[in-house]
């Protein structure tokens, strides 16, 4: 498997839980940029939803980091996961 279907797939798989997790399903954006052998994914959510991506503490943050990272390590590719902080907005 080549690095961009491995990204289409992890791509998916965070937009399910990702929308899963908001009220504004219809504002979430998964962008993903390669950078060598790691794929850096952004979730953009709308400003109202990042606390509940986010989570306690960064509990659920680290949540979707630790599943991604098991179905990167499956799919033998690296990736980052990034949730743009937009309180000053």
């Amino acid at each position: 498997m080549d690095q961009q279907e491995a990204e289409k797939i992890l791509v998916d798989m965070l937009l399910s839980m990702v929308t899963a997790l908001v009220d504004k399903e219809d504002e979430v954006d998964i962008s993903a940029h390669p950078a060598g052998s790691t794929i850096m994914f952004e979730a953009d959510v709308a400003k109202e939803d990042v606390g509940k991506l986010i989570g306690r503490s960064g509990k659920t943050a680290g949540a979707l980091r630790h599943i991604l990272g098991a179905a990167s390590a499956k799919l033998r590719v690296r990736s980052i996961l990034a949730i743009p902080d937009k309180r000053d907005e």
